[in-house]
């Protein structure tokens, strides 16, 4: 029950009023991170989400009729993160390794390559470019790929690269940041990938698992509207989407883990948070920073006719350059008729506008450039499509941030505490090289929580 953690509380009238030490609104992997170490710490804390589910851009689905969980946002573990490795022991989930075997796809000539024969250029074009970084100007990558001499087909690949893995346009993604992030990669192995057998959100709850009554701790279906806040005090006003009653939390700090698409939004757009006062150098620092677009089509069918192809037998990626999904990747190594279209960052631009079923009609297109099987018969092979519109989702407003060229400092800056009273965490707020990713969100969880023990 809510008293466990209240101080006091009443109603007035139809508005519920409550009182806690701190309030962290999200309840995605940043937000239930902190909660959780905030409780351990025997602070009272109450937790709010908009959505009527836990997880916030880590969104698994279970279909009985699917013999894998089918991941709406978050998939892959890259590398071994401690942050999700810890967790996934605690609870003893089963974490597998999806490296197989990697094509290349000439859809012109209607080629199938294994492997990358450019594999070794592209690593000395990403050692060059980590070594440019450390010049005193930040370059996009776009213009620091036009100062170097490798040849276009190199180029070509490394913006597919940078474009698809972080959802960003070389006109504007940083080499920092890019150098930054790759450095923070190979400490933890992320060139091998891995995925969590039960799904992204067994790892959430396993989070929320750590929260004692979390019953009383997180309240879902409340949309935050407002954060009215002096130093040392706050009152966060939430409404029920259920009900649509107001419902007023007073705390002494608040932590703010909306995505960066959220935190950019006017004032008064679905969703978003009106600040009073405004935390200035917050807000000026989330609009200087990008927030990328993905489109991913999950389809599952009565057969996995690719594997026909002999050499797609043992794939788990297949690239081409095909726009609008340039990118694929089978449930590989389980055997299981499912394959996930995956577009990002400029390709994806093309599809924000269409229908659900306009990007189904759109992903067969583009899947029969790949594997030759004509739309018709895909249609009647297709059982169940699956994705989720993260642009249209009033709670995310896209995929993941990153970092534009000029604008570290600013990612530095939304890591700062405001006052000692508003907080803010999320993988946007993640300066170590792990923002975007899950495991970089928890980190920031983890941070926002310590800052705040530490000012109490």
């Amino acid at each position: 029950m809510v008293e466990a953690v209240a101080r006091s509380s009443a109603t007035l009238g139809d508005v519920a009023d409550t009182h806690v030490d701190v309030v962290v609104i999200g309840a995605g992997a940043a937000g239930l991170v902190a909660v959780r170490e905030l409780d351990r710490a025997g602070v009272s804390v109450l937790g709010l989400e908009a959505r009527g589910r836990i997880g916030g851009r880590a969104f698994t689905l279970h279909d009985p009729m699917c013999p894998v969980p089918i991941e709406l946002g978050a998939e892959f573990v890259h590398g071994l993160p401690p942050e999700i490795i810890e967790e996934a022991r605690s609870l003893k989930l089963a974490i597998y390794d999806v490296t197989r075997q990697t094509v290349r796809v000439d859809v012109a000539n209607r080629k199938i390559h294994e492997g990358d024969d450019s594999s070794g250029e592209l690593d000395r074009l990403f050692d060059d470019m980590m070594k440019s970084s450390e010049d005193e100007c930040d370059l996009t990558f776009s213009e620091w790929l036009n100062s170097t001499l490798y040849s276009d087909e190199v180029k070509k690949r490394a913006i597919s690269f940078v474009e698809g893995f972080n959802a960003a346009y070389k006109e504007r993604i940083g080499i920092r940041s890019l150098a930054l992030d790759m450095r923070a990669s190979e400490e933890i192995g992320a060139d091998r990938n891995h995925r969590i057998a039960n799904g992204y959100g067994a790892v959430m709850q396993a989070v929320l698992g750590g929260v004692q009554r979390s019953e009383s701790k997180l309240r879902l279906n409340r949309v935050v509207e407002q954060i009215t806040w002096t130093p040392g005090q706050a009152t966060v006003h939430a409404r029920s989407h259920a009900t649509s009653d107001l419902e007023i939390v007073r705390c002494r700090k608040v932590i703010v883990t909306i995505p960066l698409g959220v935190l950019q939004s006017e004032p008064d757009n679905r969703g978003a948070i009106r600040f009073d006062p405004e935390p200035t150098l917050i807000l000026q620092a989330a609009r200087k920073l990008c927030f990328g677009q993905v489109v991913r089509v999950v389809l599952r069918f009565r057969e996995a006719f690719w594997e026909s192809l002999p050499q797609l037998t043992d794939t788990s990626f297949l690239f081409s350059e095909a726009p609008p999904f340039p990118t694929w990747w089978t449930a590989a190594p389980m055997m299981a008729p499912i394959i996930t279209a995956w577009s990002a960052g400029p390709n994806a631009h093309s599809l924000l506008e269409q229908s659900e079923l306009q990007i189904q009609d759109t992903a067969l297109a583009s899947l029969n450039r790949i594997t030759l099987r004509s739309v018709p018969q895909m249609r009647d092979l297709l059982e169940q499509a699956y994705l989720h519109k993260w642009n249209d989702d009033p709670f995310a407003r896209g995929a993941y941030s990153y970092v534009p060229a000029g604008a570290m400092e600013d990612r530095d800056q939304l890591a700062e505490a405001v006052a000692e009273t508003l907080y803010f965490a999320g993988e946007a707020t993640e300066n170590t090289g792990h923002g975007s990713t899950v495991n970089g969100a928890m980190a920031t969880g983890k941070r926002a929580a310590g800052q705040v023990l530490k000012s109490l």
